[in-house]
């Protein structure tokens, strides 16, 4: 199953929130993208530009677009930014495939 790397800024008001009653939030995130038909793989805090990031499954794009619409809806996230995540054995074929093509291929010239 493709895998996503999300990464999301919480609100002013979210923060707040975890702020004045601390939470785990992997927990409400599993149960929206078992909803979804994905899967929670991991999910961190982080320092940086994003708060936070979680690694999912879904089998489809379509699956892991309603979750970021969902959650963007919320009001709860400043940011996201989902990332298809591509394995080390697509990413393999992928370069097999792009020296195949490159034969074919007539780049721009001046």
């Amino acid at each position: 199953m493709p895998r996503y790397l999300h990464q999301f800024g919480y609100s002013t008001e979210s923060v707040k929130g975890m702020v004045t009653s601390p939470q785990d939030r992997r927990q409400a995130a599993e149960k929206l993208f078992a909803a979804a038909g994905g899967k929670l793989v991991d999910m961190y805090f982080c320092f940086g530009e994003f708060d936070g990031i979680a690694i999912s499954e879904f089998p489809s794009q379509v699956n892991a677009t309603t979750v970021a619409l969902t959650v963007g809806a919320s009001g709860a996230f400043s940011k996201m930014q989902t990332t298809v995540l591509i394995d080390m054995d697509e990413a393999v074929q992928a370069m097999r495939n792009a020296g195949e093509l490159s034969r074919s291929y007539t780049p721009p010239s001046g």
